[in-house]
């Protein structure tokens, strides 16, 4: 009351088991969630430990399946990072996991819950629009426009077109 309205960019972070009915409520309620691409790799440790005492119906919208899909669906907003030292920063290495649901061996064929795939332009959105947006950034970086940093990383091939299983090449 005392400094009045301001803007207010709630998020939560580590979203792991959202319940089904509250993935809508982020829009509605403008909060933002903060997701960790490299969670949907489905290692061992999430398949035989994470994914039997969650149950099929909670593994669903979990960490390894991670709702990334049902975010977006739900026209919320995601801010994607690393969780690092958790996990590398590479970027390449999320986008690869939210795109394919594979580990980098291919394995499972056909990837892990393959509903929550997410397209490589959704990827690259989380990861620079709206994480500026998230921290307040917007006006410095996020996009590549006149007045903002110039920062940007040159690959050796357009990953919006290529096969999802070369990203980790590029």
């Amino acid at each position: 009351k005392v400094h009045g309205p301001r803007d207010r960019r709630h998020r939560i972070e580590h979203v792991e088991v959202p319940a089904a009915a509250d993935v809508a409520r982020f829009r509605a309620l403008g909060v933002i969630a903060s997701t960790q691409p490299i969670g949907a790799t489905p290692d061992v440790v999430t398949l035989e430990n994470y994914a039997p005492l969650l149950g099929p119906g909670r593994f669903a919208r979990a960490y390894d399946p991670k709702p990334f899909r049902l975010f977006d669906d739900a026209g919320a907003l995601q801010a994607f990072g690393s969780d690092y030292p958790v996990y590398s920063m590479d970027p390449l290495a999320g986008i690869y996991a939210v795109v394919t649901r594979q580990t980098r061996d291919g394995i499972p064929a056909g990837g892990s819950h393959p509903e929550n795939r997410i397209t490589v332009e959704a990827a690259l959105r989380h990861y620079t629009r709206d994480a500026a947006y998230a921290s307040f950034d917007e006006a410095r970086k996020g996009t590549i426009s006149v007045g903002k940093y110039a920062d940007f990383v040159v690959l050796s091939g357009d990953i919006l077109a290529m096969a999802p299983q070369k990203l980790l090449q590029a």
